[in-house]
């Protein structure tokens, strides 16, 4: 029950706020736009700082010798990869292009993360044969001891420390692609970190300060459990952007939100039919039916649908939205468009 009441003091907060803001366009827009500096400002960032993390883990990877330290080597490679595509897609959200794309680009950012997830999950799964056949030398006397130096270890906790900075800055910016970015960094300051671990519990040093010889096996282990790891994430956030990408509903909370904006809307409304939103990319796109008087002129008519339909375009989540006018509501809403 508290769940609930908390749920509703929400909706109804969330109700006040729109009652305030719905007419402030001008603010959503700089919002939006400043939204868009800062997604582009914090992908060059990640850039930079993927690049030199690949060449401070490159030699981290050679001291050592470590599979476990290589998977972070990999993973960082893919981040190289992922802060390209993401640079990419919002330097072309930038350049708009009314003619050749009306609407935009904004589905380039669930598209880029598409990508993302599948680049890391092939990456994930090659580290993984990897790691097997590593254990199957290991186990053989064929493959060589890690050697985890203080080098290595200062190297790996510099990344640690770095993307940990990342992903705190990264998690503030509500962009779908910057939060792509922030979970990506919180991947690595965990991976990072147990690949540092099973590293040195795997390595030369840590077997001559025991005399255990099986703790060798612990780095391709580490680095099988950070590949799944990885690759289950990833996975998981690629399923997300697909179902929106393929038109998914909005949730519930955000339907009454339309309803409450049409109903509210103007006096003479005497019925909103029907609300529709569903995924177009990362925002929505929105279809409400209302019915009007039926004696009503066509200019009064219009005067009331294109407010409301500029209205419900002005909150942050919408893309586009359609005012459909009617004046009776017995027919089934479906009878109105061809069933896809």
């Amino acid at each position: 029950f508290r769940a609930f009441y908390k749920a509703q003091d929400e909706l109804i907060e969330t109700y006040e706020e729109m009652l305030l803001d719905v007419d402030d366009a001008m603010e959503n827009a700089e919002d939006a736009l400043k939204l868009q500096r800062t997604a582009s400002v914090l992908s060059k960032l990640t850039l930079a700082a993927n690049v030199v993390l690949l060449a401070a883990k490159l030699v981290a990877s050679i001291l050592s010798g470590s599979i476990a330290i290589i998977s972070s080597l990999v993973d960082s490679f893919v981040d190289l990869a992922s802060g390209i595509v993401i640079t990419v897609a919002t330097q072309a959200m930038a350049r708009r292009n009314p003619y050749e794309y009306p609407q935009g680009r904004t589905k380039l950012e669930p598209i880029s993360i598409v990508i993302l997830s599948v680049i890391m999950s092939l990456a994930s799964l090659q580290l993984i044969r990897e790691s097997v056949e590593k254990i199957v030398s290991l186990a053989d006397g064929t493959a060589s001891i890690p050697d985890v130096t203080v080098p290595t270890i200062v190297i790996t906790v510099s990344a640690i420390v770095i993307k940990l900075v990342l992903f705190l800055v990264s998690r503030r910016v509500s962009s779908p692609s910057v939060q792509a970015l922030a979970m990506d960094h919180r991947n690595d300051v965990i991976s990072n970190t147990f690949a540092l671990i099973f590293g040195y519990i795997g390595s030369q040093d840590m077997q001559n300060k025991t005399g255990v010889p099986a703790l060798v096996y612990l780095d391709p282990v580490g680095a099988i459990l950070i590949s799944i790891y990885i690759a289950i994430n990833w996975y998981m956030t690629g399923y997300d952007q697909i179902k929106n990408l393929t038109g998914h509903t909005a949730k519930p909370d955000f339907l009454k939100k339309l309803t409450w904006l049409a109903v509210n809307h103007h006096p003479k409304l005497q019925y909103v039919d029907t609300v529709r939103a569903f995924h177009f990319g990362t925002n929505f796109l929105v279809e409400v039916d209302i019915v009007l008087p039926e004696d009503m002129t066509l200019k009064e008519a219009h005067d009331i649908g294109e407010p409301l339909q500029q209205k419900l375009e002005r909150l942050p989540e919408v893309e586009r939205a359609f005012v459909h006018l009617d004046y009776e509501f017995e027919h089934r809403p479906f009878d109105e468009h061809k069933q896809v």
